[in-house]
């Protein structure tokens, strides 16, 4: 008999096992991956997001009609209808800024040592994938009165509101 002809064989049988456990490692561990994966999307859309946000607040008047100080000075102090002021105008250019992308805006700001939080965009309920964009604006009595505002400041007030935008994906 032949020995080295068996031992041949089972060198093969065992390169082959050999690779059909690789291959099988190979696979299974493309499922950790996949998480990561999802994390690395909602801070792509944490990140637009913020750029829409700060984009509205820093454009010059010459580029958009009122910027997110001028819209958050004409609020009215009213309940969350979306509509009127210039929240109106918010909203067109946050959603021209995010096409694809649903999204609530609220309005955070002290009052009487309390924090309220107002919603004042809303356009649906967020999933469970949403991410939160914040940007503060300050309000002073000249910004308030001249936009029409319901913010009531006295002349040497200034009122810190947080802007803050809920995000996610359909």
């Amino acid at each position: 008999m032949n020995d080295r002809a068996q031992i041949h064989t089972l060198e093969g049988l065992a390169a082959a096992i050999l690779m059909t456990l690789t291959m099988l490692a190979v696979t299974q561990g493309t499922t950790i991956v996949t998480p990561q994966n999802e994390l690395a999307m909602d801070v792509q859309l944490e990140q637009l997001a913020h750029d829409a946000l700060a984009i509205v607040d820093m454009t010059p008047d010459t580029a958009i009609q009122y910027n997110l100080t001028e819209c958050v000075s004409s609020w009215d102090m009213g309940e969350s209808t979306g509509v009127g002021d210039n929240l109106e105008k918010l909203d067109e250019e946050l959603a021209y800024l995010l096409p694809g992308i649903r999204y609530n805006v609220d309005l955070v700001y002290l009052s009487s040592g309390k924090v309220v939080t107002k919603p004042v965009i809303i356009n649906g309920i967020a999933t469970e994938n949403d991410v939160v964009a914040r940007r503060l604006v300050a309000l002073t009595n000249e910004t308030a009165s001249t936009m029409g505002g319901g913010w009531n400041l006295a002349d040497d007030e200034i009122k810190i509101v947080e802007v803050r935008m809920t995000a996610w994906k359909v």
